[in-house]
């Protein structure tokens, strides 16, 4: 609506003896004043202007009555818009007296013609006597050939002299067109506007702020409306309506505060209530400046007193990266804390330069959002978020088509309208560093933007209370430097010849590419590959193939974290081998934890090989096949006569069992397995490297309860599937060994046809002796063979086996529990070992004594 300015007319001047003034404030052309015609066509839009509407082509009209008693010294004004470019088709006509209501009937008076043919378009001033139309004065030619809104003012004096004014930007800041005298008695009866139209343009016709009635004389002074800069030595000068030259061209009439020259102030040519100031020198960015003026005169020499307007000097800056950060960011808004239930990213500029971010992008890994303006200053923060969710912040911009930033972990990228990338990261949802605040409703913040790096070490969780700070300094803030020395997280040696590099932290890229080398045994750096500023990682190529399982030494001098923080590293790397079948062993089970505790696989390196653990599976049976399976996801280099823990919850076996051997773990998920039996199974692609089908009765036939305990084997080059090779981890230790050598492992020692391990055996579970081992060795297979056990008064009390098929050589246990289920008590046994062939003969029998020992 633009009668702002007709308002304060209104209130200004006193308009008792006008005819028509409607703004079409109350939402009709029905009442105060009545306009008539083809008014089905006509509504007041939104904006409270008549706009045509109509439903064909052809030609419309509203009219009402002026009431004028003559036209001496009498004022026509109104807003008027054609939303397209006039035609001798397409053309608005404007009636300032017309003769009938029907503007349609090519009445008798005055009018203003808007279109014509070809490209001339001006604003022109008819009469009409008898159907013979006069041109009487006309505008700038081309004025209104493309579609325009326009502001008219046509004044008569008593003498019949016309002076056409317009404001070619639609405001009230008229300048004439020129005057003509006129002085034909056509006083005639309405008001109103005349639209011919194509269908195309039947709702492009708009009319606002109307007057007409007696001549209005201006004796307000002009009015400061604002002061804009242009360019460093240019600031623009706009008033409330059209100025006198000399006035506003007087340098000595305009004072900037901070002081600021003025070489020169031009009226423009075009907008006389505008003028262009030209600076002595430039304006500093970023400044707030006053601008005062004085004595301006407007056109009917009404003087100015001091007014003042201020405005900023703006100049958008080019961004470097680092410049603008990502500072804070909420992936996860729900359940909300306190703060909207809304996704953003907040950005601070950490420089002394000024951005605009219109057309800046915002991404994430799949999808962009366009920035929609705003200036950032330095030290500002700002909020980037939906359009829709901008009201939800004090300090927000809107981003078309806000990129959906995932819970899990995703990519937050800014970049400037040029395209360069002026901060980026990377994150997941370790990024908290609070897995009570990873379901949601905090932000993440940065902790220090100072940190040249952007990993994991520099974000933690909000610790607001409202779970998050937009717009404010972060509530995790701490400024301090870094001044800790990187180190070496793991050295991963791949075929034939590269080394992967992984450091504790994000390093100086400049620092790796410039580092000095010895390696032992000796090798030669052929390539270097680092992959960005302030990698946690970087690449070596050899000359030379690295040898499997071998031992290299590197040392790395001169490197630099990414603050700088330079040191020499020392570490050591080898190249796996290839693992085959007989490398790896499971060594040790738990598949029934105490209450809130994990399972655990043990594996064992029973080779002469380093083995990398990443990539192989543990898996359990699952109807009827191989299920489950689960990777090791980490590298983890085994070295021979090694072991590794593979669980879910290290802390918690380091804890529980004191035997438990610190920095030999890897956490995975695991398969689950039953208590009562299961098969562990442990696989390298398609290759199964090793089983294991358990039953709980392979555990100390004594024991009540088997929540906690491990079972562990016995000899590792013995079968992994046999129950004579597994036994349950002493007591004294704490019932498992994970990470270590196992409290029940001793090799098999052959001695002669027929012997013991050890002719003592303890069945008391406390990892020494518990079970009496029993070797044999055969000249042929295929026998069948007996164990029995006598006590001192020659009474059997328990047969170790029966008629099982022997081979050449072999081992089995008796784990000093009687036939009746009752411990054997202290003192000495016979065993006697007999060996059958396939008809039944006797052909092989042996006795040997041995002592069951314990405590008294």
């Amino acid at each position: 609506m633009r009668g702002g300015i007709l308002l304060v007319l209104i209130l200004t001047h006193s308009w008792i003896s006008a005819q028509i003034s409607d703004d079409f404030s109350d939402g009709n052309f029905t009442t105060n004043p009545t306009w008539s015609g083809t008014t089905g066509d006509y509504i007041v839009n939104a904006s409270e202007q008549v706009q045509l509407t109509a439903a064909v082509a052809g030609t419309s009209y509203l009219s009402t009555p002026h009431g004028l008693s003559d036209m001496d010294g009498k004022e026509w004004k109104l807003w008027t818009r054609q939303s397209f470019a006039p035609s001798s088709s397409n053309y608005g006509r404007i009636y300032l007296t017309s003769s009938s209501a029907d503007l349609s009937s090519n009445p008798d008076g005055f009018y203003l013609q808007l279109g014509e043919a070809g490209s001339l378009d001006a604003v022109r001033l008819f009469k009409c006597v008898s159907g013979t139309h006069t041109e009487l004065l006309a505008g700038p030619s081309a004025q209104i050939a493309a579609s325009f809104s326009i502001g008219i003012r046509v004044v008569r004096s008593a003498g019949g002299d016309w002076t056409l004014s317009i404001d070619g930007t639609g405001g009230t800041a008229y300048i004439s067109a020129g005057t003509v005298n006129d002085a034909a008695p056509l006083l005639g009866s309405h008001f109103g506007f005349l639209n011919v139209f194509t269908i195309s343009n039947a709702s492009g016709f708009y009319y606002d702020d109307i007057y007409v009635g007696d001549e209005i004389f201006d004796t307000d002074p002009p009015v400061l409306m604002s002061a804009t800069a242009i360019t460093a030595t240019s600031v623009d000068v706009l008033f409330n309506e059209a100025l006198d030259q000399v006035t506003a061209e007087t340098t000595g009439n305009y004072n900037l505060s901070p002081a600021l020259g003025i070489s020169s102030a031009v009226l423009d040519g075009t907008n006389p209530a505008l003028v262009h100031l030209t600076l002595a020198a430039n304006l500093s960015n970023g400044q707030l400046y006053d601008l005062n003026t004085i004595n301006q005169e407007d056109l009917s020499a009404n003087v100015s007193g001091s007014q003042t307007a201020q405005f900023f000097y703006l100049l958008a800056e080019t961004p470097e990266a680092g410049d603008v950060i990502i500072n804070e960011f909420m992936c996860d808004p729900e359940p909300p804390v306190a703060l909207p239930n809304v996704e953003f990213v907040e950005v601070y500029n950490k420089s002394n330069k000024i951005f605009n971010l219109t057309s800046w992008k915002l991404a994430d890994a799949s999808s962009s959002g366009t920035i929609q303006g705003g200036w950032l200053m330095p030290g500002e923060y700002r909020v980037l978020t939906a359009t829709a969710n901008v009201d939800s912040f004090a300090v927000a911009q809107a981003v078309s088509s806000f990129p959906s930033l995932n819970n899990s972990g995703d990519a937050i990228v800014l970049r400037s309208d040029l395209g360069i990338v002026i901060d980026s990261i990377n994150y997941t949802d370790e990024w908290y560093n609070d897995p009570l605040k990873e379901d949601g409703g905090y932000s993440i913040e940065r902790i220090n933007p100072n940190d040249p790096c952007t990993d994991i070490t520099d974000w933690r969780a909000s610790v607001s209370s409202t779970g998050g700070t937009p717009g404010a300094v972060n509530s995790v803030l701490d400024l301090t430097a870094d001044t800790g020395l990187p180190s070496f997280i793991q050295l991963i040696a791949s075929a034939p010849n590269y080394l992967e590099v992984q450091f504790s932290e994000g390093m100086d890229s400049l620092s790796l590419m410039n580092a000095v080398f010895s390696f032992q045994p000796s090798l030669t750096v052929q390539n270097q590959y680092v992959l960005s500023a302030f990698p946690t990682s970087f690449v070596l190529q050899f000359v030379e193939d690295l040898q499997p399982s071998q031992i290299y030494t590197i040392e790395m001098e001169n490197v630099a974290d990414c603050w700088l923080n330079s040191t020499t590293l020392l570490g050591q790397f080898a190249l796996p081998d290839v693992i085959v079948v007989g490398d790896l062993i499971i060594n040790e089970i738990l598949s029934d934890p105490v209450t809130g505790g994990s399972d655990y696989v043990e594996l064992y390196n029973n080779s002469s090989k380093l083995l990398d653990m990443k990539d192989l599976i543990v898996a359990n049976y699952d109807d009827g096949t191989i299920g489950n399976q689960k990777n090791i996801p980490t590298h983890f280099l085994l070295y021979p006569d090694s072991y590794v823990v593979l669980t879910e919850d290290s802390v918690q076996l380091k804890q529980q069992y004191a035997a438990a051997n610190p920095g030999r773990y890897i956490e995975m998920d695991l398969p689950s397995w039953n208590n009562d039996s299961g098969t562990v199974y442990i696989l390298n692609n398609l290759t199964l490297l090793d089983k294991v089908s358990y039953t709980d009765d392979w555990h100390f036939r004594l024991l009540d309860n088997l929540d906690g305990k491990s079972l562990e084997r016995i000899d590792p080059n013995r079968a992994s599937d046999s129950k004579e090779n597994w036994h349950t981890a002493a007591e004294s230790i704490g019932f498992g060994t994970p990470g270590r050598v196992n409290s029940q492992y001793y090799p098999v020692l052959s001695n002669g046809t027929f012997s013991f391990t050890s002719e003592t055996v303890s069945p008391d579970n406390d990892g020494f002796e518990d079970v009496l081992q029993i070797n044999y060795e055969m000249n042929d297979a295929g026998y069948l063979g007996t164990f029995t056990i006598f006590d001192d008064r020659g009474r059997q009390i328990a047969t170790v086996f029966k008629s099982e098929l022997l081979g050449v050589t072999g081992t089995f246990k008796w784990d000093g529990v009687r036939e009746d289920g009752t411990k054997a008590t202290i003192g000495t046994y016979v065993g006697v070992f007999e060996a059958f062939d396939i008809s039944g003969g006797l052909a092989f029998t042996q006795r040997k004594a041995f002592v069951v020992a314990g405590k008294l």
